[in-house]
């Protein structure tokens, strides 16, 4: 396994913890905001293993205001939501595509969220959110549809989680989105193209 993070400090406290040995976790820091970051990590993963069996796109940011929507807010706002919640996961997915190729019933799995299912679209708050999410979501239906048989493309809403961009007052607790993680990453591999969460389709 291969985690990435921004934040090296972390990451390698992370690690630590997780897997003191080393034996089957390995770290990369790296920034997905940067263009040559999806390289980096492709050659790590090809040198390490040569093939990848899922990649789990788990970067995001919210970075509106609470009550921000398009109109009142920034054009940087908007460009950083999809920056990170849109343009990286589709440049990491397809520099990782040919290592995903050869790995056993691949899947890319792209964290999404409710706040951008079409029906939230209607709510006027955290609109870059809302817009970023929602393109990832088509991002994952498409990529659903060219990849089918040979790479299963599926989001996840993680729900409302204590986290650094969920916050302290959220009401879901970080062990109950990994089993909603887990149960994604092993769903039959002919699930492609669906949104979930808890281990249940959900709309987009």
């Amino acid at each position: 396994m291969l985690g990435v993070a921004r934040d090296p400090a972390r990451l390698e406290s992370a690690a630590r913890e997780l897997d003191p040995e080393r034996r089957r976790l390995s770290v990369l820091a790296a920034d997905l905001e940067q263009r040559e970051a999806p390289e980096r990590i492709a050659r790590a993963v090809s040198e390490r293993w040569g093939a990848l069996d899922v990649l789990f796109n788990n970067a995001g940011v919210q970075i509106d205001g609470a009550a921000n929507g398009l109109s009142d807010g920034t054009e940087a706002v908007l460009e950083r939501s999809m920056a990170v919640n849109l343009w990286a996961p589709y440049r990491l997915s397809m520099a990782l595509l040919p290592l995903l190729s050869k790995g056993q019933e691949p899947r890319i799995v792209n964290v999404s969220s409710g706040a951008g299912n079409f029906e939230s679209l209607r709510t006027p708050k955290i609109a870059s959110y809302r817009l970023s999410k929602w393109a990832l979501n088509g991002l994952t239906m498409i990529l659903a549809g060219e990849l089918e048989g040979r790479v299963a493309v599926n989001a996840f809403d993680p729900g409302w989680v204590k986290t650094d961009l969920g916050g302290p007052n959220a009401p879901g607790q970080p062990t109950e989105s990994a089993r909603g993680a887990l149960a994604i990453v092993t769903l039959p591999f002919a699930e492609t193209g669906k949104f979930w969460k808890d281990g249940a389709q959900i709309a987009f």
